[in-house]
């Protein structure tokens, strides 16, 4: 069984919270195609509803835990990671410039506010393990 973990700055806002893992979250979904159902989960009044398929927790850590996991997870092919950062979030609708300007740069001078990884259970609970419920 698989799982996912979103581990976020742990000063971020809550607006920040909502929108970093959404963005984390998206981008993990295309990476492993098989996160969300391909079909639709619709209950009898016709609503439709979320199709995800494996457990989702999210953790919090200081941005130097989260540039030391993503950089840990480079070579590491059984796990989807992703990262977001705050170069990102100061790039509203610019993705061109935000491309650039990552593809520039040192993972730590863009910032990390938070990163994504999917993979076997045991190996997500082993990797988080030291990180803290976002309450």
């Amino acid at each position: 069984m698989k799982r996912n973990a979103i581990i976020l700055e742990k000063h971020l806002s809550v607006g920040q919270v909502g929108n970093v893992a959404a963005i984390l979250m998206g981008q993990l979904a295309q990476l492993d195609t098989k996160l969300f159902s391909k079909e639709p989960v619709i209950d009898k009044d016709q609503v439709q509803h979320a199709g995800i398929q494996y457990s989702t927790v999210i953790l919090k850590a200081g941005s130097g835990q989260i540039a030391n996991l993503a950089k840990l997870l480079v070579e590491n092919a059984a796990i989807n990671a992703v990262v977001f950062t705050a170069t990102g979030q100061s790039l509203n609708n610019q993705f061109e410039i935000y491309a650039q300007s990552i593809k520039q740069s040192r993972l730590e001078e863009t910032g990390p506010v938070g990163i994504a990884i999917s993979g076997e259970d045991s190996e997500v609970r082993q990797l988080t393990k030291k990180f803290s419920l976002l309450k």
